[in-house]
Parts: structure tokens; sequence; C-alpha cells
């Protein structure tokens, strides 16, 4: 969880309707960069200059009940590489 100076500052950043998606969906207000979007409508995020280390890089999956064993990646590797960088 954030601290609530961090999660004031994102809630600036994003606004009240992202907050609250991001809220119900990761539990953890997040601000950063857009970065790409795959076949499937997944939205990647990155933010390496305010996040702790580790928390720098995020996924907004467009399905809300997210089964890691159907990942619809074509590619596992590549997604290795975005989170772990």
């Amino acid at each position: 969880m954030s601290t609530i100076l961090r999660t004031w500052r994102n809630l600036r950043k994003i606004g009240i309707k992202e907050y609250a998606h991001q809220m119900q969906y990761i539990g953890d207000t997040k601000a950063g960069t857009y970065i790409a979007s795959d076949r499937y409508g997944n939205k990647y995020y990155e933010n390496l200059e305010e996040e702790l280390p580790l928390r720098t890089r995020w996924v907004d999956y467009k399905e809300k009940e997210y089964d890691p064993y159907g990942t619809p990646f074509h590619s596992p590797s590549k997604k290795l590489y975005f989170l772990n960088g």
C-alpha cells in the first residue's frame, strides 16, 4: 500500500475516475507513462522516476478476472521482459 502523500500525489495526476479504477482492480494508485497495448487490449505503463524499486512497471488487464494460467500473451518472454526490465 502507498503512503498518504504518494496516494494524494497520484490522485492529482490521474484524476478521480482513474483513481477509483486503480483502487478497485489494482489495490494501489499509480501514475506513469502509457507504453503500449497488446492485441488483447491490455495496457502497459511505466514510471521510472517516483516509484519504489520493483514497482515501476504494471499492466492494466482488459479482462478484470485475470487467469494467470490462461495468459493471452503470444510470447511469455516478452511479458517477462517488460515486467522485469
